[in-house]
């Protein structure tokens, strides 16, 4: 791999001018923001309690965990939702840690290749930025989408609960819904961005009313398993002779739920003093989002009732099947799906906000295809319209996976797990191997964990990256069909493969590095 001379000189010889962090001293974000070379296009319409309520919805953990439970039943069953859930609360809270502190310092839209520019070596800066941004920009897509397949699933899986003896559903069907999430989303990003913070906070609201609903009705509804059937008895039906393997492929249903509270930091430029409120946002959302999720998941577990007939269910998902064996009612099964998919909605309208903005800006950097079209802002509506178009356009590709995959769901989720961690995982190993050597104690923001407990979270959270990564590239059943195939390592092969031939014979001509570095 060969870096143009120029561009490495040029990076070298305003290393020490371009490169400014945020300062918890005093420094005002804006004028950081503005010192960087960034020009505020976005209006800031965000705030704390908005782009919290933005990470709420986005992750929305409870709902996650009850739309993909399937994967820990089918590999381990109660137990290993509980353990992994638990395991997975604690890695993720050393992970969005040791992010927020980053973004403490680098408070832009970029995120995660903008911080790897200012974190890297010199010699590495360019290649590791521009390939951590293509990972984030890839892995937000797909994640961005999932929420979008969940909601158009779940309301064709309506349509098979009410109506059994006479529909046969159709992927192609599934497809169609699945584009309907995806055009209202754009709809909603482009048209009404403006009360797009409104309806984040009321979707944050939203999110706790209905988790309280959700346990009055299980908790008095439901039947009840014993301790034992929670915490200790193994099911593993997945094929997976090796059932710690199959235990560890099972951590998709934990993983995947805490996905999402980077979406803060790439809305950092459309908010005031992001220095300080971004990872307020992010490990918020993370520390609300997983305490609620760890009751409802608690609760979920004892009432599940009879495995078998959840993981059989004709509708294809174990929780409408549960909320129908409570309740005894399709109209009111029908209601509490109905909840879960608008959720699923305002998490992937959500997601596309953050989504366009990571694109937007790597296009401002020139580090995208066609990077000058791409980053433009509608003077007008000002929100990045063709940021959001292009994102909106390839969610809608991956639709075409599920025509012909009946494990397409999980591969979806796997794929954003991947994508994310791996996004996540290269500006922490930067930090905790390069960062904290050469930034000196004033340049951290706000938010700083210190010498001594920074580094020992950041290898937390580095140990809990890799461990996630492998696992969501395996595949959920045994044995492996060309139809049950988990194909996230192949779409990322596609796609790395994709960037490196744009990077290495075009890319790299342009792209000099983001304008996000820091005094040395």
């Amino acid at each position: 791999m060969s870096i143009a001379p120029g561009a490495m000189e040029q990076m070298k010889s305003s290393d020490s001018k371009r490169f400014r962090p945020s300062s918890s001293d005093g420094y005002d974000d804006n004028e950081a923001i503005r010192s960087n070379g960034e020009i505020e296009e976005l209006r800031k319409d965000f705030s704390v309690w908005s782009l919290g309520a933005l990470c709420l919805a986005l992750m929305a953990t409870w709902e996650a965990v009850t739309s993909v439970v399937a994967a820990a039943l089918t590999n381990g069953g109660a137990p290993c939702l509980f353990y992994n859930y638990v395991i997975s609360f604690l890695g993720s809270i050393a992970i969005v840690c040791s992010l927020a502190e980053i973004a403490s310092i680098y408070p832009t839209a970029g995120g995660q290749y903008h911080w790897v520019a200012a974190l890297a070596p010199n010699s590495q800066k360019l290649v590791a930025s521009w390939f951590t941004g293509w990972i984030s920009i890839g892995g937000q897509i797909v994640f961005t989408s999932s929420a979008a397949f969940a909601a158009g699933l779940q309301l064709q899986a309506l349509i098979t609960l009410n109506h059994a003896d006479t529909y046969v559903p159709q992927r192609w069907q599934g497809m169609l819904f699945y584009w309907l999430v995806l055009i209202y989303a754009a709809i909603v990003n482009i048209w009404g961005s403006r009360v797009l913070p409104h309806t984040n906070l009321a979707a944050g609201i939203f999110h706790v009313v209905g988790l309280v609903a959700f346990m009055a009705i299980l908790g008095v509804m439901a039947p009840k398993h014993d301790a034992h059937y929670v915490f200790v008895e193994v099911s593993n039906t997945s094929g997976w002779k090796n059932d710690g393997v199959s235990w560890l492929v099972g951590t998709l249903s934990a993983v995947y739920p805490f996905l999402g509270y980077d979406a803060a930091c790439h809305l950092a430029e459309e908010m005031p003093q992001p220095s300080r409120f971004v990872p307020i946002a992010m490990v918020g959302s993370v520390v609300v989002n997983g305490i609620l999720g760890l009751g409802w998941t608690m609760l979920l577990l004892f009432s599940l009732g009879d495995l078998n007939d959840l993981l059989t269910s004709p509708t294809g998902f174990p929780f409408i099947q549960l909320f129908l064996n409570a309740t005894k009612s399709n109209s009111g099964a029908t209601v509490m799906v109905v909840v879960i998919s608008l959720t699923a909605i305002f998490a992937n309208a959500a997601g596309l906000a953050s989504t366009s903005r990571t694109y937007w800006a790597f296009a401002r950097d020139s580090a995208a295809p066609f990077s000058k079209y791409f980053a433009h802002v509608d003077t007008g509506l000002q929100v990045p319209v063709r940021a959001i178009m292009i994102v909106t356009i390839l969610e809608m590709l991956l639709g075409f996976i599920y025509l012909g995959n009946s494990t397409a769901f999980n591969a979806i989720l796997s794929m954003s797990v991947l994508g994310m961690y791996s996004s996540y995982l290269l500006p922490v190993v930067y930090m905790a191997v390069h960062g904290r050597r050469s930034l000196s104690k004033h340049q951290f923001g706000p938010f700083a964990m210190g010498s001594i407990l920074g580094p020992i979270v950041n290898v937390m959270a580095i140990c809990w990256l890799v461990v996630a990564i492998v696992f969501s590239t395996f595949p959920s059943l045994m044995p492996v069909t060309p139809q049950n195939m988990n194909y996230s390592t192949v779409v990322m092969a596609g796609w790395l493969l994709f960037g490196g031939v744009f990077f290495f014979g075009f890319g790299r001509r342009g792209y000099t590095g983001p304008n996000v570095e820091i005094d040395r």
